[in-house]
C-alpha cells in the first residue's frame, strides 16, 4: 500500500496530530485535550520522498499505537476520523 506523504500530513493534523518541525523530519505528536498522549510518527522533510509505504508505514503503525497496518492507512488515508482513533488508542497510550 502506498500513501500519498502530503495527504497523510494534512490527516493527522485534522486527527489531532500537531505539527513539529526539525532539521531532518516533520514530526507529529498526539494530542487529546490539550495533553499529548505519547503517540507521535515523523516524515522526511525530503521532496524526493512523496509517498510512504513499505517498511515506513510498518514503522508510522507501532509508533501510532494501531494493531494493523490497515488502520494506519485508514488513519492517515481519512476514513478513520479523530475520535475513532482516539477510542482505539485510549489504553494503549496511557491516557
Amino acid at each position: 500500500m502506498t500513501i500519498n506523504r502530503s495527504k497523510a500530513i494534512k490527516s493527522l493534523q485534522q486527527k489531532g496530530f500537531r505539527k513539529k518541525s526539525s532539521t531532518h523530519h516533520i514530526y507529529f505528536h498526539h494530542e487529546f485535550e490539550g495533553k499529548e498522549t505519547g503517540a507521535y510518527t515523523y516524515v522526511s522533510h525530503s521532496k524526493q520522498k512523496k509517498d510512504i509505504s513499505g517498511i515506513l508505514l510498518r514503522s508510522m503503525r507501532k509508533q501510532l499505537y494501531l494493531d494493523s497496518i490497515r488502520q494506519a492507512v485508514d488513519l492517515l488515508k481519512c476514513p478513520m476520523d479523530g475520535d475513532t482513533y482516539n477510542s482505539i488508542i485510549r489504553g494503549k497510550a496511557g491516557f
